[in-house]
This record gives structure tokens, C-alpha cells and sequence, in this order.
């Protein structure tokens, strides 16, 4: 990816703001944190939807996640999970609780703080194990594909992918009492 440029005339200094961009506790440089920024706006429009795609392909790609979710353990995926009130609500609060870290990106604290909780919550969830975390990464970009359509170009997968990353690391992490 290359944060460093080549030009002559790029003095010490400025060589090291662009090392340090690239040291983002994400992973993302400042123009890949703008662009998702953007992009997200997108998503925030359609958390409900997005939310359900998702979390509807990880029951269906990974049963035993569906579990740890006894009030909607009973209803089947071919539509009625989707119609439920209760379940659209709460995969709408999941989204939420992704934006709220999203939107604290530069203040790195804060996202980590947010994320760390969320993991640690789901050790009170019965069944929830931590590499359910990991189950949900691809659900969640095939979500946001769907969700942003052209939008979702390879650039903004690259991006998607390496956040999506940092945040499953990051949960584990709480859960695991990080």
C-alpha cells in the first residue's frame, strides 16, 4: 500500500505523520478511514435490512449461532424470522452498535472501548463462544455488498474486510477478558 511517498522534497517529518497514518490501531490509512466513512453513510440509511440479511445468512451458514438466540430460535428462516418485529429491531441495534465504533475511528480509545464491551456482554449470552465472532465476517460483508450494491467496489472490499477484521479481533478480545 505504501503510506511513504517518493518524492524528493518530503521532508523527515512529514514522511513520519504518513508512517503513523498507516500505524491506525484499524489498519486503515486516513484516505481508507474517509472512504469508508462515506461509504457507510450508505449502510446507515439501510441498518435495519442490512442487519437482518446478515444476521439471517449467519444462522443459516452457522446453526449453532442461532442458539444463542432463543427468542428466535423457533422461527424458521424462510421468512418468518424476517418478519418478526423483535428480531428486525434487534438487528437493527446491532448495526447501531457498529456505527457507534465506526464513528469513533479517530479516537481509536473510544472504538477499542466500545468493541471491548460488546465482546465481554457476550459472555453472558448462553452458548455464545468467541470464534462466533468469526463466523459472522463473511455474512456481514456479503450484507454490506448487497446493501451498497456498484457501491461496493474492490477498494471499498479491501476496506470493508480489513475493519470487519479489527473488529472480530477486537471482540474476541473483550470476550476473552481483553
Amino acid at each position: 500500500m505504501g503510506c511513504l511517498t517518493s518524492k524528493e522534497g518530503t521532508t523527515f517529518q512529514q514522511k513520519n505523520v504518513r508512517v503513523k497514518d498507516c500505524d491506525h490501531v484499524t489498519g486503515l490509512s486516513k484516505k481508507q478511514r474517509f472512504l469508508l466513512k462515506g461509504s457507510w453513510k450508505g449502510v446507515s440509511r439501510e441498518f435495519e435490512s442490512t442487519g437482518v440479511l446478515w444476521l439471517v445468512e449467519l444462522f443459516t451458514t452457522h446453526p449453532p449461532t442461532r442458539a444463542c438466540f432463543t427468542q428466535f430460535s423457533l422461527l424458521g428462516l424462510d421468512g418468518e424470522l424476517q418478519e418478526c418485529e423483535e428480531f428486525r429491531q434487534h438487528a437493527e441495534q446491532v448495526m447501531e452498535r457498529i456505527d457507534n465504533a465506526l464513528f469513533s475511528m479517530e479516537d481509536p480509545d473510544t472504538m477499542k472501548s466500545i468493541l471491548l464491551e460488546t465482546g465481554a456482554y457476550h459472555r453472558r449470552v448462553v452458548g455464545f463462544r468467541p470464534e462466533m465472532f468469526q463466523f459472522a465476517e463473511e455474512p456481514l460483508l456479503n450484507a454490506l455488498r448487497c446493501t451498497l450494491d456498484e457501491r461496493y467496489t474492490p477498494q471499498m472490499e479491501v476496506i470493508y474486510r480489513v475493519i470487519v477484521q479489527f473488529m472480530t479481533q477486537t471482540l474476541i478480545e473483550g470476550y476473552n477478558g481483553g
